[in-house]
């Protein structure tokens, strides 16, 4: 069984050591396309990522165009496919990307808060003036009465919003698929959004959803839904890339997003919209300890 917190990894070596002289090679793209996973904020994803297209079209020179996803496997296929280049996706489809890139994928950037992620574990408020359930010390708390609360989490692709506190119910001898009242109900297109909703609104007792969504979202929301339980921190989100566009491109996205500047109002936007204050400079390896989480799941659980 896997220790409870999950180890970060320092990113001190240099950035896309891994990448081959051979992609180093490449000559120049004449243009970009990139994808974006399709889990919260959806409302304004559309408009934050054509912000984010003419910004990077400015600043690395050539035409770069958003290509929308439906969902998190779209993302991962479509980089693999040559169908985008660089992709912004979640913990775990950061691992799949890699993994299927067999060499030719690295991660180029991270948000500040993603190298310390956690998810929230947030409960029904009536269920909790009801008695039924409390703040808990321990997610071992909650296995003497799970039985009696129906629970609620996200896309099995989601790190966040499922893999994760998937991960911590299980090293708490908790089976969200079976210690629960009925099924746990996967919000397999809804995402964090719908994670919310249904607490918020009594259509499940308990739930598990991205810390960063739950902080932005409307108060009353987070009223008739309060934060029982964090968990400890992993890693999550990162800006992933293809060898195909050469390492020199590589550099230049990582510039492109490390570099922007909250006191210029058009890249402000970029970093509100990513919901952070900065991006920096990451690797493949950082993302190591969730690719054991991962496959710590039973086989054939993510088909």
């Amino acid at each position: 069984m896997m220790r409870t917190t999950v180890p970060l990894f320092a990113a001190s070596l240099f950035l896309f050591a891994g990448c081959s002289s051979e992609a180093a090679a490449v000559p120049q793209p004449k243009e970009l396309h990139f994808s974006v996973l399709p889990d919260f904020n959806k409302a304004t994803l559309a408009e934050s990522a054509k912000a984010l297209e003419a910004l990077l079209t400015k600043k690395l020179g050539v035409p770069v165009h958003y290509e929308p996803s439906t969902d998190y496997a779209m993302c991962v296929n479509s980089l693999i496919s040559n169908k985008v280049d660089f992709v912004w996706l979640g913990g775990k489809t950061t691992v799949d990307a890699i993994d299927a890139g067999k060499g030719a994928v690295h991660v180029i950037a991270t948000r500040d808060i993603d190298l310390h992620f956690k998810t929230y574990f947030i409960a029904n408020q009536k269920a909790i003036e009801a008695g039924h359930i409390k703040t808990l010390a321990s997610l071992k708390d909650l296995a003497p009465i799970a039985k009696d609360l129906t629970f609620t989490f996200g896309d099995k692709n989601s790190t966040s919003g499922h893999l994760m506190p998937r991960f911590f119910l299980t090293e708490a001898g908790i089976n969200p698929d079976l210690s629960f009242k009925g099924d746990a109900g996967y919000q397999a297109s809804g995402g964090h959004s719908s994670t919310l909703k249904a607490v918020a609104s009594g259509a499940a007792d308990l739930g598990a959803l991205n810390y960063s969504y739950y902080d932005g979202a409307k108060p009353e929301e987070k009223t008739a839904a309060p934060i029982v339980f964090t968990t400890p921190e992993y890693v999550d989100y990162a800006w992933v890339g293809h060898n195909r566009i050469g390492e020199p491109m590589m550099k230049k996205i990582n510039e492109a997003f490390t570099k922007l500047d909250a006191a210029v109002p058009e890249e402000k936007a970029i970093l509100d919209a990513w919901k952070c204050k900065k991006f920096e400079t990451a690797k493949n390896e950082q993302w190591e300890s969730i690719r054991k989480v991962r496959d710590s799941l039973p086989k054939g659980f993510l088909q």
